[in-house]
């Protein structure tokens, strides 16, 4: 019997030399959590912005909450609350190490990060969730120690929110019915969110965080690589295009090169049509955020033919006489 006793007794012994320091460790753990900061994000779709304020069931049916506008030090942890008040969301802020985190209605995330330098950095959301998906995103402004100011990231805008093209989007006025295909194509293209990724005018240049292109192409030039070198004729294949599919149109066109311009037209009316996904630029790190929808479950073939159609004007725009092909007239003086 006192044997057993004695067996007993050692095993307690060694049970409270592993539970106790577990149970310290857990609670300075517990300690260590309980005082990181804590800063609250929440997606509204209907406003295309992520908020800091409080949304709930009695004020979620305002319009005017304010985007959030994060501030963080070197060094300090802090613990990002995700919530979406409508419909789900994905948040990412790539340079902070933050991949895609979905987040569902009623069920908030919790991501801590620690910034590593100063600077300005995007935040997004990466799930097609509404109408104003595109205008989900804002930056984070990284400092060295409280009150100090940072400089801007080159692209980003600190007090632009969303930082990006073409705000509220969603909100442009429809042209009339008999406006035509190209008047009809500049409207999809911003009311569809194509100018917050491609730019005012598709000029491009905004970034695109961890891709292998740093940022999100132009279009303007659209004509040049369907080897249409001249405004004229960008005008003949948009004057094609309003006859109907080019698909239709015969051998014979009016256009120059018309056999590779027209494949060439077919391969970028088909990429729009399925998307493209943003190579990375080291496969082990956060995917790009910003990636090409497959624009077909949600454009008929007419409204792609419009957009281009919009895009191949563009080159009419520039001061050059051409859109800079091989064996072109030069710009005017």
């Amino acid at each position: 019997m006192g044997e057993k006793v004695a067996v007993l007794a050692v095993v307690a012994a060694l049970v409270a030399a592993v539970v106790v320091p577990l149970r310290i460790e857990a609670a300075r753990r517990d300690a260590r959590e309980s005082s990181i900061r804590t800063l609250d994000l929440t997606g509204l779709m209907r406003q295309g912005i992520w908020t800091d304020e409080r949304v709930t069931a009695a004020n979620a049916w305002r319009d005017d909450f304010r985007p959030a506008r994060p501030v963080l030090v070197v060094g300090v942890p802090v613990r990002l609350r995700l919530a979406s008040a409508d419909v789900v969301h994905a948040f990412a802020l790539p340079d902070l190490g933050v991949a895609p985190v979905e987040v569902y209605p009623g069920r908030p995330v919790e991501v801590v990060v620690v910034p590593r330098e100063a600077g300005v950095f995007p935040f997004y959301c990466t799930t097609v969730c509404g109408d104003a998906h595109f205008g989900m995103r804002g930056v984070v402004r990284v400092v060295e120690s409280p009150g100090v100011q940072v400089a801007e990231s080159p692209g980003v805008a600190a007090d632009s929110i969303p930082a990006t093209p073409g705000r509220d989007y969603w909100r442009v006025e429809a042209p009339a019915d008999d406006a035509g295909m190209v008047a009809r194509g500049a409207w999809i293209f911003r009311r569809q969110g194509c100018v917050t990724c491609h730019g005012e005018g598709a000029a491009g240049g905004v970034a695109n965080p961890g891709a292998m292109n740093a940022t999100v192409p132009a279009l303007a030039d659209l004509a040049r690589r369907t080897f249409l070198f001249t405004p004229a004729d960008a005008a003949s294949l948009v004057r094609a295009l309003e006859q109907g599919p080019l698909t239709a149109l015969d051998q014979k066109s009016e256009i120059p090169l018309y056999a590779a311009v027209k494949k060439q037209y077919l391969a970028t009316h088909q990429l729009v049509a399925s998307g493209r996904v943003a190579a990375p630029m080291d496969p082990t790190s956060p995917p790009p955020p910003l990636e090409m929808p497959a624009w077909g479950t949600r454009l008929t073939g007419r409204d792609i033919d419009s957009v281009l159609a919009y895009l191949l004007t563009l080159s009419q725009d520039r001061t050059a006489t051409v859109a800079a092909g091989p064996g072109s007239i030069t710009s005017k003086e």
